[in-house]
């Protein structure tokens, strides 16, 4: 608050800060792992492999067309624990491809951060990447992108 804020409460006027909206948490600017829905049922065939082979088993299993990469990752944030330690952001299996790695900020943009996604969790892998690929955002930019490019070159 200045000296004018000040004086013009001597005559009346309320402060600024009065007028100031409350704010709630704030969104994190940034997140490497999408995540698939979280009500995704566990496949068939992953039920029964234990959990040190479910890795080849996720590439195995993959319909689409871009090839999937999966493996075990600890994604630290940026931020520190009390201990002075880094928060662990995601920690288990996750999986990339090339639709993902092209358009990872497109998608990343429409949901208001700004870092690109780099992996994709478990639940997204048994959803999209194992059984309906075409809900995959990444999949349908990509295949909008090819479609597009391929008009261009027809018209060439």
């Amino acid at each position: 608050m200045g000296l004018l804020d000040k004086i013009a409460e001597l005559f009346g006027r309320k402060s600024s800060a009065a007028y100031a909206a409350p704010q709630g948490p704030k969104k994190p600017l940034s997140k490497q792992v999408y995540e698939g829905p979280a009500d995704t049922p566990e496949p068939d065939w992953a039920k029964e492999l234990p959990r040190a082979s479910l890795l080849d088993a996720c590439a195995e299993h993959a319909i689409c067309k871009y090839k999937l990469h999966v493996e075990i990752k600890r994604i630290m944030s940026t931020r520190r624990g009390f201990d002075g330690n880094l928060e662990a952001e995601y920690d288990g299996l996750a999986g990339g491809c090339g639709a993902l790695k092209n358009f990872g900020l497109a998608v990343a943009k429409r949901e208001g951060y700004i870092q690109p996604y780099r992996y994709v969790d478990l639940n997204h892998i048994y959803a999209c990447c194992s059984d309906k690929f075409r809900r995959c955002p990444f999949f349908e930019l990509a295949e909008g992108s090819e479609k597009d490019l391929q008009n261009r070159q027809r018209r060439i």
